[in-house]
């Protein structure tokens, strides 16, 4: 820790005071006035003296509860002191903590932290999703008299990831998001139905939404349902991550650059994997470079070997993973045989994606929109939602999917995530309900 130190209010006052009583002293010609002088001046400078001589060491470390969390739900952050001398003596009492907040978790915060260890605790409430940092933190430990202080930093900080909380969209019919017969893994595969669910006794972490009463109640015991995998249909969902895709004007997602439209689709993106995973749809998440969106706890180093495929046990970590999305630069490809390989058809080859796609993405240019359908077209089917930064002005990309038989849906950062989601598939572009 960094550290410095300085009198206090009431160490100032007696200097003030000790100043005061050597003038009158020497205007007086008092010896006992004199005296005093020397004390009221003499005491901040010994306390001072002291702190230097002693050089306190303080550890902090701080912790948060859980250090994932919705939009809207509350975290619980704990500090812990340890106060020691340079001798390695233990140190009682309590001291000051000034905490570093971010404005929107509440602003900074003031602490009373016993030196002992033992934890004191405030409650954050983020209201919009991203990554949060607390700290640093500044110690102030204090003479026994309160006339020196010597401030300690702490500069580490702690990441509170904040995932955004889904919004419930309606009910569609499948076929809005694909052309009739030309999925192969629709065609090839069942629907759901009673004979191919299965059951199997409920285990710590299940979604609730999961149980099946009647067998539970037959059984005895919660069971939940586990449908049969070759009943699965699948979707790839492809979020635009190219900061190109999003120039509206910067906002902050927490530590985190945004814009408001990036900030709907994550939202969007959220809604709809919440929505499709109920559903026993496996949606294959990816960006526009290929990448498997990421996952809550998980380093993004190991993203690009993971699979893709999102399904109803693991949707609420691939929500957590959308805390720390932002609009990137793209990413240099390599060149084979003189030609660039393409991060996105590179990925639907490896993985076999022949499913439909919902792409996501901002004021798309032509020129993305060409490769997006280049790196997509072994896909049955394709299906887009745009949101425009510029008011009465659809992106141009716009077209270069509707002329390749995609059906488009363009929204402004104000609409509903709800509207478009009910327009895709009918034929119109704009869907505009204000929330």
């Amino acid at each position: 820790m960094d550290s410095r130190a300085r009198f206090t209010g009431r160490g100032w006052a007696f200097l003030g005071a000790g100043a005061l009583c050597l003038l009158l002293a020497t205007w007086l010609g008092r010896k006992d006035v004199l005296a005093l002088a020397l004390f009221l001046g003499g005491a901040p400078l010994f306390a001072a003296l002291s702190l230097y001589v002693v050089k306190p060491r303080v550890l902090l470390k701080r912790g948060v509860e859980p250090a994932l969390v919705t939009a809207g739900d509350s975290a619980v952050v704990r500090l812990r002191v340890r106060h020691r001398t340079r001798r390695g003596g233990t140190v009682t009492g309590a001291v000051a903590v000034h905490e570093t907040v971010p404005e929107p978790l509440g602003g900074d915060r003031e602490l009373s932290v016993t030196a002992s260890g033992e934890p004191a605790a405030y409650t954050v409430r983020p209201r919009r999703r991203g990554v949060y940092a607390l700290g640093p933190a500044t110690v102030r430990v204090a003479d026994p008299f309160g006339l020196a202080a010597e401030l300690l930093d702490a500069s580490e900080r702690t990441s509170l990831h904040v995932a955004p909380d889904p919004v419930e969209l309606p009910e569609i019919s499948a076929d809005r998001l694909r052309e009739s017969g030309t999925d192969p893994s629709r065609t090839a595969q069942p629907q759901p139905g009673p004979d191919n669910v299965t059951t199997r006794e409920y285990r710590h972490g299940d979604p609730m939404r999961r149980v099946h009463w009647a067998a539970s109640a037959k059984q005895g015991r919660l069971m939940v349902r586990q449908e049969d995998p070759r009943s699965t249909r699948r979707l790839v969902l492809v979020l635009d991550r190219g900061e190109a895709s999003w120039p509206g004007e910067r906002l902050w997602a927490g530590v985190l650059p945004s814009t408001a439209e990036f900030e709907w689709a994550v939202s969007f993106t959220a809604a709809v994997l919440e929505h499709l995973t109920q559903r026993e749809t496996a949606v294959h998440a990816l960006d526009t470079f290929g990448r498997p969106l990421p996952r809550g706890g998980e380093d993004d180093d190991d993203a690009p070997a993971r699979t893709a495929a999102v399904t109803d046990d693991g949707a609420e970590d691939a929500r957590h993973g959308l805390a720390r999305v932002r609009p990137d630069p793209a990413p240099r490809t390599s060149a084979t045989g003189g030609t660039a390989e393409d991060p996105l058809a590179d990925r639907f080859d490896r993985d076999g994606l022949v499913h439909p796609v919902l792409l996501v993405s901002g004021d798309l240019s032509a020129p993305a929109a060409e490769r997006v359908l280049g790196g997509t077209q072994r896909a049955a089917a394709g299906s887009a939602v745009l949101v425009g930064s510029s008011p009465g002005r659809d992106p141009d990309g716009a077209a270069v999917l509707e002329a390749a038989g995609w059906s488009v849906v363009v929204v402004p950062a104000s609409a509903a995530p709800e509207d478009a989601w009910a327009q895709l598939g009918t034929g119109a572009r704009t869907a505009g309900a204000v929330r």
